[in-house]
């Protein structure tokens, strides 16, 4: 069903593209606007361990993620925020960030390695935002499409309701062109 409308879809968008429809700024305007609006909202369901944990993703732009993971749910033996649930928190944001960057139509970003470093109990709900420099997406960009793969690194400080770091991450990713 899927493979038909995506179908339907490209048809609908070559014979737009014959009468003079500007097709390319349409298909722009969805992949700087539309898209980031539904990773926003709907890329915590893609993966159902991240839906179960709470995770939401409270600001999504190119270059800038901000997520948030509840306590309640994700507590530990002695009523702290569970170490997997802040490495999910840690791990998580970097798809829709490379996503809301790129679009989602040419590359696929790939978690390579991730470091985690605690540095007090979390006691409360907890966020991370997660941001990437215009030149660094230009470096990704430029190694991806004339070496195939570009590998970067994002860091995040993971904060609980005051402010204050309760962990801090280091991931390695790898971006590979999205077979089509």
């Amino acid at each position: 069903m899927r493979e038909q409308l995506q179908v339907g879809l490209q048809q609908a968008v070559a014979r737009a593209g014959d009468w003079g429809v500007p097709v390319a700024d349409i298909e722009r305007a969805v992949d700087e606007k539309v898209q980031p609006l539904l990773l926003k909202h709907f890329s915590r369901l893609v993966i159902p361990f991240v839906r179960r944990s709470g995770v939401r993703v409270v600001a999504l732009e190119p270059g800038r993620v901000v997520c948030r993971m509840p306590l309640r749910g994700n507590v530990n033996h002695i009523g702290t925020m569970y170490a997997g649930a802040l490495f999910t928190l840690a791990e998580f944001p970097g798809g829709p960030l490379m996503l809301a960057t790129f679009g989602m139509r040419r590359f696929i970003p790939i978690v390579t390695e991730l470091d985690l470093r605690f540095e007090r109990a979390a006691k409360t709900d907890v966020t991370v935002e997660l941001a990437l420099d215009p030149a660094e997406a230009q470096r990704i960009e430029a190694e991806t499409l004339a070496e195939g793969r570009a590998d970067f690194e994002l860091r995040g400080a993971l904060t609980d309701a005051r402010g204050e770091a309760v962990a801090h991450s280091r991931a390695t990713y790898q971006m590979r062109p999205r077979r089509r």
